[in-house]
């Protein structure tokens, strides 16, 4: 697909003078930002804005959408929000802060899995599988109806944060590699076959179904101006030959790679991607029921600063193996557009919001420092909650 030379709504939904995140420019410092599980105060989410600006980052990405729960209150699915959910004008102070801190913001509807707290009321919208089970928490993106949804719940995603890129998701809608042989069945999913058959032929598969719907929303996300990115779970390369291949104009946050015989970020780049590097081990800060992440990016493999740079992506998951991505040549466009830290909140109730910060705090120092920039170890008053000052961030 080609990408049009301007988006139809893009001038209602990236006003002038709004920060840009470094994807097209290929210096994307991001952070992401699990606001669905877990419901971060207004207040300390400006705070963190604050400190990464001071850190030389450019993006935050929020995660608005999960399985138990809707964190914002999306124009015209106001009923599908948590209690505790950001409302319209939580999200305009937000987005009023991110713009004085020079930090663009990247909504995510995470689609079509993780979606059961945004098909509550749209039950019949729900996957079933081929023994009759219904899937609660994925969208059977073979309905009709299941791609007009989406299309609304982004646009109005895209209508609270303006900005120049929008999430997808994508993310864990097929069986992962280790689950059981029924769960693995190519026609486990009996609609979403049939589906990929009508657009393909026989050959068609359920991951053809996914593609198609993939492919139409990064459409709507195009049409309003932004960059789609998704997660790489289900990106079958060109390599593969798949039916319907992913778009290349959408770019891949690569965050897993769970198999040596599933894709890598090179399989990736062969086939003419854009990439983002969100490493799942490296990069990934997790309240899990095992507690709370080590301070400093420490894992059983090492720290953060030894471990980590932007261009090394994962090899295999759990296995310190990694793939590093040599510089393009200069005068070459670089399809490596930058790298993003995942605050992940599987267990919410693990630590309290200033110490989830404080210890953050402790990531991102030398996250940011991978990228050659310069920052203070300690974490500031503006993230201990009582800083009043604004920091601006460096310039470029």
């Amino acid at each position: 697909m080609s990408r049009p030379a301007a988006g139809r709504e893009a001038a209602a939904s990236r006003p002038a003078g709004h920060p840009r995140s470094g994807l097209e420019e290929g210096r994307y410092r991001g952070l992401s930002l699990d606001v669905a599980r877990r419901a971060f105060t207004i207040d300390g989410t400006v705070r963190l804005l604050d400190r990464m600006a001071e850190l030389g980052l450019t993006a935050l990405h929020l995660h608005l959408t999960e399985t138990r729960r809707v964190g914002v209150r999306l124009p015209g699915f106001e009923e599908l929000a948590a209690p505790d959910a950001w409302t319209a004008a939580d999200c305009a102070r937000l987005v009023a802060a991110a713009d004085e801190a020079g930090i663009a913001l990247i909504p995510e509807i995470d689609l079509p899995s993780h979606a059961a707290a945004l098909l509550s009321g749209r039950e019949y919208l729900q996957l079933r599988d081929r023994r009759g089970r219904v899937h609660a928490d994925r969208l059977d993106v073979s309905h009709p109806e299941s791609l007009e949804l989406a299309a609304a719940l982004l646009r109005a995603a895209a209508q609270l944060f303006p900005g120049d890129a929008v999430h997808l998701g994508g993310d864990e809608y097929f069986a992962a590699p280790w689950e059981t042989e029924e769960e693995q069945r190519a026609d486990r999913f009996p609609s979403l076959l049939a589906h990929g058959r009508s657009l393909v032929g026989t050959a068609g598969t359920a991951a053809d179904s996914f593609a198609h719907f993939m492919n139409a929303l990064a459409e709507v996300a195009r049409d309003l101006g932004r960059t789609p990115l998704m997660w790489n779970d289900h990106v079958v390369p060109a390599s593969q030959h798949p039916g319907i291949p992913i778009s290349t104009d959408i770019v891949l946050d690569v965050w897993i790679r769970w198999r040596a015989w599933t894709p890598s970020v090179l399989d990736y780049l062969a086939s003419g991607y854009r990439v983002m590097n969100s490493h799942g081990d490296l990069l990934y800060f997790v309240l899990s029921a095992d507690g709370a992440p080590a301070a400093h990016g420490r894992r059983r493999f090492g720290l953060l600063e030894d471990l980590f740079r932007p261009r090394r992506f994962m090899g295999l998951a759990a296995q310190n193996e990694h793939l590093d991505v040599p510089p393009v040549p200069e005068g070459h466009a670089d399809p490596v557009l930058g790298a993003s830290l995942s605050v992940w909140c599987d267990a919410p109730e693990v630590l309290g919001e200033k110490e989830l910060l404080a210890l953050l705090d402790t990531w991102l120092v030398p996250f940011a420092a991978s990228f050659g920039t310069t920052a203070r170890a300690a974490a500031p008053a503006a993230l201990e909650g009582g800083g009043q000052a604004r920091l601006r961030p460096p310039a470029s």
